[in-house]
């Protein structure tokens, strides 16, 4: 049977040149910080699609060191990760466009474990993604038994929600569900959680497999059932919660980039369906204007 952490380490990636350039660009960027670099997102199995905005998990050994003793350290420590954007042109002309968060090799593995509340990081990486770059083979190690760690935390979120028995399409699905219902995503149903499980198939079964054993020939599971009713407290209080978080991030990392509001904008209102119409006062001091931004948001009913 084929462990957890088998699994997490196959996951792996031959990034194309331009990907490796841009790796590069964000490393000189923040020199000697970088620690470890984890590719995930909706466009990872479309890495040589140069239209596709590439999404990066930064990990560094230091907010100060990373961002200086400024305003943008403390907000990174305060309310992680830090969002910037990266747009690089490559020798034949394509222009790569680059979304990274920035979260320090520690907290990183925190937030993939069950003394994160929110599911943010290890909803997110319980689910297929590549390290593509690590400082060193130490550091390797450790985001794999992060990666480990989430997967297992998911999974424990999850479980008492099924009632004895699921498939691993439906497990997963589930957990992706209610995760997603905690940020701003436009995953709105449990078939549609189920759809994103589905094209990874192969993997959700064979992690299901090594965290509660063979399935029967009808693919269910036999699963834990305890702890139902605290279960669906828990993903209660992580709606109240996330959702806020969330856009509150996305609000202060539109002062990393040109630019930055209107794709804040763009990003709502996929994600909820609330239309934002930045002044251009605000798109020029866009933290400044941020609680107004957030205000308006949620009157219009984001975070729903």
């Amino acid at each position: 049977m084929t462990s957890v952490l088998d699994i997490i380490k196959g996951e792996t990636l031959d990034p194309p040149a331009r990907v490796t350039e841009v790796m590069t660009l964000i490393r000189e960027r923040h020199a000697g910080r970088v620690q470890a670099m984890v590719y995930y997102g909706s466009s990872l199995r479309e890495l040589d699609n140069p239209e596709k905005m590439l999404d990066f998990y930064v990990l560094v050994d230091s907010y100060r060191k990373t961002h200086g003793t400024g305003l943008r350290a403390l907000i990174n420590r305060l309310m992680p990760p830090a969002v910037y954007y990266v747009e690089h042109t490559a020798s034949d002309g394509t222009l790569s466009t680059c979304k990274y968060s920035i979260l320090s090799l520690s907290e990183f593995e925190k937030r993939c474990s069950a003394r994160a509340f929110l599911s943010q990081v290890w909803g997110r990486f319980s689910q297929p993604c590549a390290v593509l770059w690590t400082k060193t083979d130490d550091v390797l190690n450790r985001v794999w038994a992060a990666r480990v760690v989430a997967v297992e935390t998911m999974a424990g979120a999850t479980v008492p929600l099924l009632d004895g028995k699921a498939t691993a399409a439906v497990f997963w699905g589930r957990g992706f569900y209610e995760s997603y219902r905690t940020e701003l995503r436009p995953e709105s149903s449990t078939g549609r959680s189920e759809e994103i499980v589905a094209r990874f198939e192969e993997r959700y079964v064979a992690i299901t497999q090594g965290l509660y054993g063979k399935a029967n020939e009808e693919g269910y599971f036999s699963l834990p059932t305890q702890g139902k009713s605290r279960a669906v407290r828990r993903w209660m209080f992580r709606r109240i919660l996330g959702k806020p978080a969330a856009a509150i991030r996305v609000l202060l990392g539109a002062a990393t980039f040109d630019g930055g509001i209107d794709y804040v904008a763009r990003k709502v209102e996929n994600h909820s369906g609330v239309k934002l119409d930045p002044t251009p006062a605000q798109r020029k001091h866009p933290v400044l204007h941020s609680p107004v931004l957030f205000w308006k948001i949620w009157r219009k009913g984001a975070f729903k």
